[in-house]
């Protein structure tokens, strides 16, 4: 039985990251090691402490020696400048690698990367990796590819193999994470060729390639390389242990699955005895080796001292696989109780973990988009290139050409200057010509203009003024009637004809052919405002068009002035106006 894929996946990940940071030298030495590194120097007695911690490093010793060094370098750069503390407080982050979180290692580090000048651009730039390294471990892969970015340029300028070896390792690993296989294979072949140059163990090149390649023989020969030259990298070698276990478990070789962890467990009590990560790792795969072949009671021991060993680390990555293979001895057992709990606690942390993967889809997108964008940001300025090239050549063609033709060209350039001096003269009577009949024709027809708006105005003024009188003698008519000086017969043709007169259709058809003389498309654009405007919504913003004042309309209209308010709040809702809004000012802006 194997943990459970996303899971497993995460743990696997996070592993291979760590391994990789373990072997990153963070030294300053003013003389170049066996890795070549080239760190500026900055104290004489730091420098030559910090060469020897960084020999170590290089050669994958983890003395208590080494230990002593870090403290000395430490203590040293107390009363040092920036770029001692800075190296100081990152070896100091190397000692405890395995066992600190990478979010106070990325704290850490981004401080003291900010303090270094800039002139340290080595410094910067493995700074910069081990930034990376940590932001991988939790799956910004964003972060991963950006500081990788920034490091890689200066590695190169630096010509160090053993960090550009480190640094494509990590950014194959980068890719690899964020499902992306092909540009993995190419980080690592990179990596493989710089580690050879600097005469690094390429061991961890082979885990990689096993890692990335789908089949199952080329994967256990990768493995066995990986072993065989990493003698000396605890936490690289016992994966590689852990995972041939699980080839020969999926062939059903067993006995040959117990020989490589048994080999593994002596290589972490003689190397590594502390680290609670891989022991948990080994103990998973031997439980479910040995559970597989029927030893159910030895399975269950080792499960449970996992568990005891998971609790006290509290990595919740190891729980759901720890659960699950508890759940199923116990079932195998009879104890459903236990089964179902361990089952329930599987649950919880496989939900746990799930969150957490999907979580980290959306940086793996962020980082596919953005090196995506790069690759086509590249692509566009290498082509840019060419393009500028090409527009280089054309431009030195031209002015050989121009050359030749430069002492004809003067002559008849002179002589379009004296042609021109005459045409722009003449040009330039022409437009004043021009303009000025322009000015006068909009004078003429502003003041024509003018004219029939006064000629409209005075036309609906007169007819304001003849439904008055009509109105008047209407009233007059009804007080004769009141009166009884006058038969109703009278009083019913003169309101007839006072009625008839004061609707007037016909004045208003005229009106508006007239209005439309003046203002062209005005009633057309009101109705495209809005189409629920009528034909007395149309006749009232006409006349505020001219305008009339409220009064004026309401006579024209035959109505009470509050009536003609009330239409210019319709008006103003079927024209969507506001409260803030002015309707007159709107209509003549039309």
């Amino acid at each position: 039985m194997q943990p459970t894929s996303p899971t497993y996946r995460i743990l696997i990940t996070r592993l291979l990251a760590v391994a990789i940071l373990t072997v990153c030298c963070l030294a300053a030495s003013a003389k170049k090691t066996s890795a070549g590194y080239h760190f500026k120097p900055v104290n004489p007695y730091f420098d030559s402490v910090a060469a020897r911690v960084l020999d170590d490093e290089f050669n994958r010793r983890r003395t208590p020696e080494t230990a002593a060094n870090i403290e000395k370098l430490q203590k040293t750069a107390q009363k040092g400048n920036p770029v001692m503390k800075a190296r100081a407080a990152l070896w100091g982050i190397r000692a405890n690698q395995l066992g600190a979180a990478s979010d106070s290692c990325i704290s850490i580090l981004e401080k003291i990367k900010s303090a270094v000048p800039k002139e340290y651009d080595y410094d910067h730039a493995v700074l910069a990796y081990q930034l990376a390294g940590n932001h991988d471990r939790i799956g910004n892969y964003l972060n991963t590819y950006q500081l990788l970015q920034e490091a890689i340029p200066v590695f190169e300028k630096y010509g160090d193999d053993y960090f550009l070896g480190n640094a494509h390792l990590l950014m194959g690993l980068m890719y690899s994470s964020i499902g992306d296989p092909e540009l993995a294979v190419e980080e690592i072949q990179a990596a493989d060729r710089h580690y050879r140059k600097s005469g690094y163990p390429v061991n961890r090149v082979y885990f990689f390639e096993a890692s990335l390649d789908p089949d199952e023989n080329h994967q256990l020969r990768l493995l066995k390389k990986s072993i065989a030259t990493g003698g000396d990298d605890p936490g690289m070698t016992i994966q590689a242990y852990d995972n041939i276990a699980t080839i020969f478990n999926r062939r059903n070789q067993p006995d040959s699955a117990l020989h490589y962890i048994r080999q593994g467990n002596a290589m972490l009590e003689r190397m590594i005895p502390d680290n609670k990560t891989l022991k948990i790792l080994l103990d998973l795969k031997e439980a479910q080796t040995r559970l597989s072949i029927g030893q159910t009671d030895s399975a269950l021991a080792i499960a449970r001292k996992a568990e005891t060993a998971n609790s006290a680390f509290r990595d919740e990555y190891w729980e759901p696989s720890i659960y699950k293979l508890l759940s199923l001895i116990y079932e195998i057992k009879g104890n459903k109780e236990l089964a179902f709990r361990y089952l329930k606690r599987y649950q919880e942390g496989f939900e746990r973990n799930a969150e957490t993967i999907q979580a980290q889809e959306i940086p793996k997108a962020r980082a596919r988009e953005a090196i995506n964008r790069q690759k086509t940001q590249i692509a566009e300025m290498e082509q840019e290139n060419r393009n500028a090239r090409n527009r280089f050549y054309i431009i030195l063609l031209i002015l050989g050409i121009v050359l030749l033709g430069a002492g004809a060209s003067i002559y008849f350039f002179i002589q379009r200057i004296k042609m021109r001096k005459i045409e722009n003269r003449e040009l330039r009577t022409n437009l004043e010509r021009e303009m000025v009949i322009k000015r006068l024709n909009m004078e003429n027809f502003e003041r024509d203009m003018k004219k029939k708006d006064c000629e409209i105005s005075s036309s609906v003024l007169l007819l304001s003024n003849k439904n008055d009188v009509l109105t008047q003698i209407g009233e007059i008519t009804k007080r004769y009637y009141d009166e009884g000086k006058v038969p109703p017969e009278y009083v019913a043709q003169v309101n007839s004809l006072v009625s008839d007169s004061i609707k007037g259709d016909d004045e208003w058809t005229r009106f508006k052919v007239h209005f439309d003389s003046v203002h062209p498309d005005f009633f057309t654009k009101l109705k495209n405002l809005s189409a629920e405007l009528t034909e007395n919504d149309l006749r009232l913003c006409a006349y505020l068009r001219i305008g009339m004042r409220a009064k004026d309309i309401a006579s024209m209209l035959s109505v009470s002035p509050a009536s003609v308010n009330t239409n210019r709040y319709r008006i103003r809702k079927k024209l969507g106006l506001g409260k803030e809004d002015s309707l007159d000012d709107y209509i003549r802006r039309i």
